[in-house]
């Protein structure tokens, strides 16, 4: 199964990619995670045109976790919070991705419709159900 966006996708949303095979191969990670995704919610695998939601928004949802996930600062990788502070002035900035982690937010779930409440039911079994499987 291949990506859901490609590296030209990704720098049409984001600029000029500095390293691709690290964005082609973080799009292929995404784009598992999303099939994932999909069949836990769905209960079944995916397959393309089976959902329209789903097919109009996992390009641009590949791309903005992958997306997130490049933008973490290298140099200073794991690091949540940074305070500096200079005479009487300081500065104070939380990294939202300090790891570089793929994930969906819930923004995303609701885009590709894997978010909101099921309803379903179970049939209760009778005792003519339990004698049908003897």
């Amino acid at each position: 199964m291949g990506a859901f966006a490609t590296v030209a996708d990704y720098e049409a949303r984001c600029g000029a990619a500095e390293d691709e095979a690290r964005v082609a191969a973080l799009l292929e990670d995404a784009s598992a995670y999303l099939r994932g995704a999909y069949r836990r919610r769905m209960g079944v695998q995916y397959l393309a045109g089976s959902n329209p939601t789903f097919d109009e928004n996992v390009k641009s949802v590949c791309v903005a976790m992958v997306a997130r996930a490049v933008n973490a600062p290298g140099a200073m990788a794991g690091i949540t919070q940074q305070t500096q502070t200079t005479g009487p002035y300081s500065s104070s900035v939380t990294f939202a991705n300090p790891t570089g982690d793929l994930y969906l937010g819930r923004s995303d779930l609701k885009r590709l419709g894997l978010a909101g409440c099921r309803v379903r039911s179970i049939q209760p079994m009778t005792a003519a159900d339990r004698w049908e499987e003897a």
